[in-house]
């Protein structure tokens, strides 16, 4: 358990059975809290301890649930080094789905952006044409899915998690663009599990595909 500040991150608060609704709005409480405080905010900014399972499951697991689950099932983070990250349960208790959550980013240039954001109040200052922030992050998320291909997932659903800046006004129809792009590339790859999703932080679900039959 880490307190600071007042905020207090408790890691088996995070693996607690919540609906869907439940555990969105448990998370929006939390990151509203977190926010407010200025200890608890650089800890979270540098996904430091509890704040960094927090950050890169619990948050896209929450925004994950609301949209493919009925608010009658109930999630369940799980911590640990275990093949998956969550599990799910429908009305009576049964568990029907495995989620494991993967959030492909640049990590160094993450951590070094977080680091200024830290020190000076904001990150790195980039310029560039609309969307080319887009096609960086596309091959760490290639990479990233290529590298989950690899493993067997044949009992899970497989949520890629990503955040991209969102687009200027006026740019709507290049984002559209690129992210059905990316949705393509990503379904050439051949995984090993029940489902697998792009989830495009806070609230947009793409379908990407279930396995191939086998013969």
């Amino acid at each position: 358990m880490e307190r600071t500040g007042g905020v207090m991150i408790d890691p088996s608060e995070f693996e607690q059975r919540r609906s869907p609704s439940a555990l969105r709005e448990f998370v929006h409480a939390r990151s509203e809290a977190i926010r407010a405080n200025p200890d608890a905010r650089e800890l979270g900014t540098l996904k430091k301890g509890a704040y960094k399972k927090y950050v890169e499951e619990l948050v896209p697991l929450s925004c994950f649930a609301v949209l493919a689950y009925p608010d009658s099932y109930e999630v369940q983070l799980v911590l640990g080094n275990q093949g998956f990250d969550a599990r799910v349960f429908d009305e009576v208790g049964r568990e029907v789905d495995r989620v494991e959550i993967t959030a492909p980013h640049d990590g160094r240039a993450a951590s070094q952006d977080a680091a200024l954001v830290v020190e000076r109040g904001f990150g790195k200052v980039s310029v560039g044409k609309p969307g080319e922030d887009f096609d960086r992050l596309v091959e760490h998320v290639l990479s990233i899915c290529r590298k989950k291909a690899c493993a067997d997932y044949n009992e899970c659903t497989l949520v890629v998690a990503i955040e991209p800046l969102q687009p200027f006004h006026g740019f709507e129809d290049r984002y559209e663009s690129r992210v059905e792009a990316l949705v393509s590339r990503i379904q050439q790859i051949p995984f090993k599990a029940k489902r697998v999703f792009l989830l495009v932080l806070p609230d947009r679900l793409e379908f990407v595909s279930s396995p191939q039959p086998r013969f």
